[in-house]
């Protein structure tokens, strides 16, 4: 991330286009981090529990006094090896601190709890290659098969996948994604394929006997023997009765995978990621070994970071020693067990055991309201910090301004309780060698730390022999990084023992539906749900706000009588919760799916009482092989709760109606196009009553590919978060007034329209905004002359003026002006993000997207200092500059050689609604759907 600050505080995230991951984008995740530095319910000062159990201020040395003490009391008793620290991932040099600091304690009680993390693809890679978890060319494959990841939304670096997707997909790659449920990732594929849940590795080894069979390419004749014995149960029949796809499309997917090299298979994913979620990683790495993949579109590198390999089962063991009395102090950091892990595991029981625990939270999280002290720790914006997500990639992380509470950091309070434990020891000559060992801070530490990656890189690739000059150019760009070095690999024998078996599923087999949760491409696991950008922004899939709901299938629905809306009652041997249920046709019948991420009990105003949490549905023993959460591993009971409570969404119609709004086109229909090409966009002619308008320097315009466009709804966030664009909650959404200026259309394929084109997605996203028309509908209705066309092509709005007629939204083709109903709220701090460059609009005026026309601004003053022109790329729009994919372009119509100019009379090229003759300054380029065999 970069961080733009004004007067001092952060007011919009961006990505660093320096870093290899993202290249300078970013999810809707990243855009609304300062709604987490700014939180109202951030804890703003150290907390320690009362007599009559509540939480008060104290001051930091009382707080770290307090933990001092008790640290002193446990040595007294001889406990002090007990004690325990449960963090979520903190980076790798505080990871290291706190492993350190509880080896000094005597503990090895550290537990690194990520609920996401894949364990599973771990442990198969080790199985397959004796090696860690590769990384994934994407942008290399020229046939991408997807086994449920969902790698455009959650599943390990998305902004990355994304990125690298929308260069496969925007050349000759083609994508085919294979799921029980069609997922936001899905939605992207030219081709979707409906599996039976948690059967993917099935698939794959069937796959992989059909390529065995009939291409073996590199394989040795003694592999080919070898891996026939291990793939000889998996016969076209057999893989097609298991996974319910037809033979047909299992042996033209097989053909495909095997002959459009280099290929590539990934997943399985979150959601399907069952008790045997190793064995299927295995299968679809065997998949990748057979069609020649490996070091091509599989990588494997030599990792030079820290080794994070720990299962999440290892918080089993924590539970039993807490319910024991075992533990007489647990710490917390970033972390929220109670609220991520099954209830069933009984952790949330144990913790009422341990006599003292000690949370460095930001916010009172389920966890967090049971502890005895709170330090709070600063926010990732506030902090010094270091990672290493990748082999040859080492960020640095750096305070961006001063903290916004009375906080510290984590490393900070680790070291100064080192330092008063090693003062107050017995032993003077041991106290003062331990005094002069600790570093001051933990930014010393860090410094530290980074000599090691100093001395690698000067060796490796000849960096800044100065160490002192080597941090300056690191913390400048955002770390140090470097190629990795590629690793050859062999297949082990392991994999020939390797067995694999239908997904167990606890709870009633003959009255129970399967329950497959997915994690929230806005609240991952949870932890985004205390942020209103994330709960107003709209699900890609279903466009629900601010809720959770339970999908399944219409004919399910009709089986048990339930409406669109029904509120549902789902009963397993764990638990029980109540949602509205959402009828959604892509997906398996008699399958139930749920988002992850909502609620919450205790985690802010804005995310306490939100939804349910289906985690809880889940038993105790719901553990992939590798120790990972099994998410797929229950089935529950349904039954009606009596009454209706439909989800408010921002959705129009589920279809376009004919109405052409996000088009396709297959590569036959574009080659004939270029044979016979049509009149050029924007050259037919035209019948106005108005003279043609003419622009002496600049008309402004947008491009936006369909072909690029993944649904994600980065763009929405990053337009809130650049304009000061309010949250309206649940109840104004439910009325319509929502307040986003950009939105993202989300149709699905109306297969009974006369006209229906079986070649055309299932599912097609158009981002839409403000098309700053030629002809403006809403301009001439206007009394006060509020809205006017801007020299430079723009439907300019001037908020003094507008009194609230609302005709200009009357009349606008597009809907996308939004009309403030009533005063928008800050709480405090949250003022503190608002971009001093942008008007905070009040009651009773109409508002709009403007393509950031503050940027624009800026642009131009520089170009005027320069005496110069404004240049083609110079001006970016949040929406373009925070986008993975690049589908959104932005430029100078007038300027012939940019890039939107080119990308107007592109083969591709339309306008919305164009026979309405709006003459809009945003043109879309039709989504390209590349058919195959499978």
């Amino acid at each position: 991330m970069l961080i733009r600050t004004r007067e001092g505080r952060a007011v919009k995230a961006e990505g660093n286009p320096s870093h290899p991951l993202n290249a300078g984008a970013l999810c809707a995740r990243g855009q609304a981090a300062l709604q987490g530095l700014y939180n109202p319910d951030r804890i703003r000062h150290p907390l320690a529990r009362d007599a009559d159990g509540s939480l008060h201020a104290i001051s930091w040395p009382d707080a770290q006094q307090r933990l001092v003490e008790k640290l002193q009391a446990l040595q007294a008793q001889d406990q002090l090896a007990e004690t325990a620290f449960v963090t979520g991932p903190l980076g790798d040099s505080l990871e290291r601190l706190v492993g350190q600091w509880l080896a000094g304690l005597g503990s090895q009680r550290l537990h690194i709890y990520e609920p996401f993390s894949d364990e599973a693809l771990d442990r198969a890679s080790q199985i397959c290659f004796q090696r860690p978890a590769p990384s994934y060319a994407i942008d290399k494959a020229r046939l991408l098969l997807g086994f449920g990841a969902d790698f455009l939304e959650t599943w390990r670096s998305p902004v990355a996948y994304a990125t690298a997707f929308g260069k496969m997909h925007g050349g000759a790659g083609r994508f085919v994604q294979i799921e029980p449920r069609l997922s936001q990732t899905g939605a992207n594929a030219d081709t979707w394929v409906s599996i039976q849940a948690g059967r993917e590795a099935f698939l794959a080894l069937g796959m992989a006997r059909i390529i065995v069979d009939e291409q073996p390419g590199a394989l040795s004749a003694s592999e080919v023997h070898r891996l026939s014995a291990l793939l000889a149960p998996y016969s076209l029949e057999r893989t097609a009765e298991l996974t319910g796809v037809p033979a047909w499309r299992i042996q033209s997917l097989a053909r495909d995978f095997a002959s459009q090299r280099p290929s590539l298979a990934l997943g399985p994913g979150v959601a399907t990621r069952s008790r045997q979620a190793t064995a299927s990683q295995v299968a679809v790495l065997l998949l990748n070994y057979v069609a020649g993949n490996i070091g091509q579109t599989v990588r494997f590198e030599a990792d030079d970071g820290p080794d994070r390999a720990q299962s999440s089962s290892s918080l089993d063991a924590l539970t039993a020693a807490m319910a024991d009395g075992d533990i007489p102090l647990l710490l917390l950091a970033h972390a929220n067990p109670v609220f991520s892990l099954p209830r069933a595991g009984g952790f949330a029981e144990a913790l009422e055991r341990v006599p003292f625990i000690v949370s460095f939270s930001s916010f009172i999280d389920e966890t967090t309201a049971q502890a005895d002290l709170v330090l709070p720790d600063h926010s990732p914006l506030e902090s010094w910090g270091d990672h290493s997500p990748q082999p040859g990639v080492h960020s640095l992380t750096q305070p961006v301004m001063a903290p916004v509470f009375d906080t510290r950091p984590m490393g900070d309070v680790l070291l100064s309780t080192a330092a008063q434990l090693a003062q107050a020891s017995p032993d003077q000559a041991a106290a003062e060698s331990a005094a002069q060992a600790s570093p001051p801070s933990f930014l010393a530490y860090l410094q530290d730390s980074w000599q090691t990656i100093h001395q690698r890189a000067v060796h490796e690739s000849g960096a800044e022999a100065d160490f002192d000059a080597f941090w300056r150019t690191a913390v400048q760009r955002g770390g140090y990084w470097q190629a990795a070095q590629a690793v050859a690999v062999e297949l082990s024998a392991a994999v020939f023992a390797q067995t694999f078996a239908v997904p167990e599923l606890s709870g009633p087999q003959q009255s129970g539906l399967p329950l497959m949760l997915y994690p929230s491409s806005r609240y991952f696991d949870g932890r985004g749900a205390n942020k209103p950008w994330l709960q107003e922004l709209p699900d890609p899939m279903t466009k629900a706000v601010w809720d959770s709901w339970v999908e399944l299938h219409p004919q399910t629905a009709a089986r048990l009588g339930i409406q669109d809306g029904e509120v549902l009652v789902l009963h397993s041997d764990h638990g029980t919760l109540e949602a509205p249920a959402y009828l959604y046709p892509h997906m398996q019948p008699d399958l139930l799916a749920m988002p992850i991420g909502q609620g919450h009990t205790n985690y802010g105003r804005y995310a306490s009482g939100r939804g349910a949490n289906p985690i809880q549905l889940l038993p105790a023993d719901a553990r992939t092989e590798a120790g990972g959460l099994a998410w797929f591993s229950t089935r529950v009971q349904v039954a009606s709760a009596g009454r209706r409570e439909p989800l408010v969404t921002t959705a129009g119609s589920h279809t376009q109606l004919g109405r052409g709004i996000a088009r396709s086109v297959t590569p036959a229909a574009l080659a004939e196009r270029a044979a016979n090409p049509p009149t050029p966009h924007g050259q037919h002619d035209d019948h106005d009553m108005y003279p043609a308008l003419e622009y002496e320097h600049y008309r402004w315009g947008m491009t936006v590919d369909l072909s690029a466009c993944t649904g994600c709804g980065a763009c929405v966030t990053a337009c809130s978060a650049e304009n000061n664009i309010p949250t309206v909650g649940k109840a104004a959404v439910a009325q319509g007034r929502e307040m986003a200026w950009l939105r993202i259309e989300r149709y699905f394929a109306d297969t009974s329209a006369r006209h229906w084109d079986p070649d055309a997605p299932a599912v097609s996203f158009a981002p839409m905004l403000c098309q700053q028309c030629g002809n403006a509908p809403c301009e001439p209705v206007c009394p006060v002359y509020a809205t006017y066309h801007s020299p430079e092509g723009l439907n300019a709005q001037i908020y003094n003026r507008c009194v609230g007629t609302r005709y200009c939204s009357n009349n606008c083709s597009y809907k996308v002006r939004r009309f403030n109903w009533s005063q928008a709220e800050w709480p405090e701090p949250l003022h503190l993000q608002l971009n001093p460059d942008v008007t905070v609009r009040e009651a009773g005026v109409m508002e709009k997207c403007t393509f950031c026309v503050q940027r624009i601004q800026a642009a131009k003053d520089r170009a005027k200092d320069e005496n110069r022109p404004v240049r083609d790329g110079e001006v970016t729009p949040a929406c373009a500059q925070t986008c993975p994919t690049r589908a959104i372009r932005f430029g100078n119509l007038e300027d012939p050689d940019s890039v939107v100019s080119h990308q107007r009379h592109d083969p591709r090229a339309y306008t919305v609604l164009d026979h309405l003759n709006t003459k809009p300054a945003v043109t879309y380029l039709e989504r390209v759907v590349k058919r195959g065999r499978g």
